[in-house]
Order: structure tokens, then sequence, then C-alpha cells
């Protein structure tokens, strides 16, 4: 199956047998890989048979490598592999990976031409599409990025045989976030796994092609990641479990302000049991602080994402207003 958002192709397969189809639909010049260290040893072999004659850049796995340090490694290898304006990266990962290497796309050159093969269900319902790409900085989530959209993107559950389970149920977050974007999507019900990959991203592409540039209606996407990417970073946890963190500290706040959501945090409760999800419930007055220094924040308003009657809304409002709306609460 293939879909197309805004200019990038998106492929589903059951497993790598197509990626040369794949290729071959972008007149590749010369690439080069970006590869994850933890995806590089599990799967040496296959990117050997599947990319002949390639160059590949190794960088290390994990969020706290999500930097601008890791970039002017890449971009300085690049350039001593001598690459040139009409040549292509591949990044091959998870979030990160993906991330890093649209963000080196779209500063080489001024813009260059990059596909994304994902390795991670975050990364698959997420990470890859949409064409936002950056890094971390002084412990603040994707502060420094840019908008710049893969010319095609591979997806395929083969690499999640090999995938840890708590990667896997931080995928899950991020699905269980589009329970609350799309009244459509029966995620209690769908139990077949590439139908909720393709169904996500779905949601995902109604929001992007609406709203590119994320000024409105696309910061929907980012319900629970206010406070999300603020736990993210001081608890050291991973991505998708952020975010469920972030719906379950969002939703408090909501009945916090007198907003009836009482269907909305049944549905949330028993999406956790079902697929066998734990979140800690941390105390969102806590957080307040740090959420005012998300990039969401705009002139001193910070953009909320509520959700009322299973649809998605945004909330404006001042630190200050929000702190007397809930004191003593």
């Amino acid at each position: 199956m293939q879909l197309k958002i805004n200019d990038t192709i998106i492929y589903f397969e059951e497993d790598l047998n197509e990626i040369n189809d794949f290729k071959n639909q972008f007149n590749l010049n010369k690439y080069y890989l970006i590869v994850d260290s933890n995806v590089y040893n599990l799967y040496k072999d296959v990117l050997d048979k599947y990319f002949i004659n390639n160059e590949t850049i190794i960088i290390p796995s994990g969020e706290e490598y999500k930097n601008i340090n890791t970039v002017f490694m890449i971009v300085d290898k690049l350039l001593n592999l001598d690459i040139n304006r009409g040549d292509t990266i591949i990044g091959i990962g998870g979030g990160v990976t993906c991330d890093i290497c649209g963000f080196v796309a779209s500063i080489l050159y001024r813009g260059i031409k990059h596909l994304l093969i994902p390795t991670t269900l975050l990364a698959m319902v997420d990470a890859t599409m949409g064409g936002k790409c950056g890094v971390d900085h002084l412990n603040r989530k994707n502060i420094i990025g840019s908008f710049y959209e893969p010319k095609g993107i591979y997806i395929t559950p083969y690499f999640l045989k090999t995938l840890p389970k708590e990667q896997y149920n931080s995928g899950l977050g991020e699905v269980i976030k589009y329970s609350f974007l799309d009244d459509r999507f029966d995620l209690y019900n769908e139990c077949n796994l590439i139908n909720i990959i393709k169904d996500s991203i779905l949601i995902k592409k109604k929001y992007v092609e609406a709203d590119f540039k994320d000024k409105g209606l696309r910061m929907c996407l980012n319900l629970g990641h206010t406070f999300g990417h603020a736990i993210e970073l001081k608890e050291k946890i991973l991505h998708g479990q952020a975010v469920l963190e972030g719906i379950y500290m969002i939703f408090n706040l909501e009945k916090d302000l007198g907003i009836d959501i009482s269907n909305e945090q049944a549905l949330f409760n028993k999406l956790l049991q079902k697929y066998n999800l734990e979140i800690k419930g941390y105390d969102y007055k806590l957080y307040i602080e740090d959420i005012y220094k998300d990039k969401k924040n705009i002139s001193g308003e910070l953009n909320l994402v509520f959700v009322k009657n299973f649809r998605p809304y945004l909330y404006k409002i001042r630190k200050d207003e929000l702190y007397d709306k809930i004191i003593g609460k």
C-alpha cells in the first residue's frame, strides 16, 4: 500500500523485499545511510544486503545524543565523504535518528533529499511524517529544528520483532493519543498492527495537510506533549511514556478548570488496561513553570491542547491566569 502526505510517499510493506522499488522512485544518485548503533548492530547483514555500495554513518543511540553536536558530527562526515547537493541521505532508526536525519538534510546545502526507514513503532506512527525535525538543546525538547519533509518513508513491521517491550509501549503512547484526535479511531477494538499504524498516519495526515507550519490546527497533535516534554527530560523516561503521563496531567488540569471530561478519562483508563500500560500519575501543578518554556509559548501565552467530546481544541492562557484559576485546587 502507498499513501501520500503532501510531497512524501509512504510505503507500507510486510518486509524489506520491496525496498528497491521504493528507492527507484526517487532517482537516487549517490546515497548515504545514517543509522543508529543499536539498529546497525542488529541488522548489519540486512543493511549490507539491501543497501549495496553505500556509505554508512553510525550515530550513538539514545535521546541524550539528539543534539547539535551529533548534527555537526554527521555534517562533517558527509562533507569529508564529498556529498553533493544532488545526493540523498537515508535515515534508518527510531525517532531520534529520523529527526536528526531530517534536520541535517534541511540545513546541508540549504536542503538535500532524504528518505526515512523507521524501526520503532513510535517513529512509524509519528516521528517520521509531517516534516518536523530537530534536536534538543539546553534541556528543551526539539527547540532547534525546521520543517522539512522526506521524499519517502518505508514502513515495515519487520524491524519490530527486535524492538524491546518498553520501546514498543512507548510507541503505543503516541497511538493512544490519536484516540482523542479523531472519534472514528477505534483503537480499543482494533487488533491488527498494520491497521493501527495506517489509521494513526491517516489521522496525522489530516492535521499536517491542513496546517503544515503548525500555526493552529496541527498544534492539536501535541496532545500530552506540553507536560510530556517536561516530564521526559526531567524524569529521563521514554517519549511515548511521557506522552501518556502528559495526557493524564492535561486531563486533570481540564478537570480542575471545571471541564467535564469524564468520558475521555474513562477511555484513557480503558486503553491503559487493554495494552497493559502503567503511568505514575505526576502532579501537573509541579510542572507549570516548565511548560511555559515550551516552544508553543507565544508571547507569554501557552497553547494547551484540551479535549472535549473526543475533539481536541486549543486553550490559550498566560501563566499568571493559569495559577489564578487552579490555586487551592
